[in-house]
C-alpha cells in the first residue's frame, strides 16, 4: 500500500464510524404539506379537489367541483408561492403556486396547484410565501385551470 491509503484508510473508519452514529431522519410518509392559509384566503385543498379527465374530444382537461366551479369570476385573495416568468425583479405575469419551487426550471405540483397571476401593477419577486387578491377564472379550455386577473399583492 502506499502511504496515501495507509493514511485515507483510518480516516474513512473513523468519518464511517462517526456518521453510523448519526440519527437517521425520519421516512417520508405522505405528500409535503401544504402550509396553513391565512385566514381569508381561498385554500389550495379547494382547488385541488379539480381532477384531470379525458373529454370526449379525446383530449385531457378539468373537471371541477360545484365548489371550486362557484368561485368562477369572484374576488378572492390566494396564498402561495411566485414562480416568475420574467428574468425581472417585478413581475406582472407569474404562476402562484401551493408549493415552494424546488427547481428553476421544474413545475412543483400539477397544473390543479397553480394559478396564473396577472398583475395590473408589478410585484416585487420573492421566495417567501404571498398573499395575493384579484378576480378568479376558473378555465376548462386553456393549458392553466385558474387564473387571477387585476391582482395585487396585500397583506395576510
Amino acid at each position: 500500500m502506499t502511504l496515501r491509503t495507509l493514511f485515507l484508510v483510518p480516516f474513512l473508519a473513523a468519518a464511517l464510524s462517526a456518521a453510523a452514529q448519526l440519527p437517521s431522519p425520519p421516512p417520508q410518509t405522505g405528500p409535503v404539506p401544504i402550509p396553513p392559509a391565512p385566514a381569508g384566503t381561498v385554500s389550495w385543498e379547494i382547488l385541488q379537489k379539480a381532477q384531470t379527465v379525458q373529454k370526449p374530444d379525446k383530449k385531457f382537461g378539468p373537471l371541477f367541483t360545484t365548489e371550486i366551479k362557484a368561485l368562477d369570476k369572484r374576488d378572492v385573495k390566494l396564498f402561495g408561492f411566485m414562480m416568475p416568468l420574467d428574468q425581472s425583479r417585478k413581475q406582472k405575469r407569474f404562476l402562484l403556486a401551493a408549493y415552494p419551487p424546488h427547481c428553476a426550471f421544474c413545475l412543483p405540483s400539477g397544473p390543479e396547484s397553480l394559478v396564473e397571476v396577472l398583475a395590473d401593477k408589478p410585484i416585487e419577486f420573492t421566495f417567501d410565501p404571498i398573499v395575493v387578491s384579484g378576480r378568479l377564472a376558473v378555465l376548462d379550455d386553456d393549458v392553466v385551470y385558474y387564473r387571477l386577473t387585476n391582482a395585487a399583492a396585500v397583506q395576510p
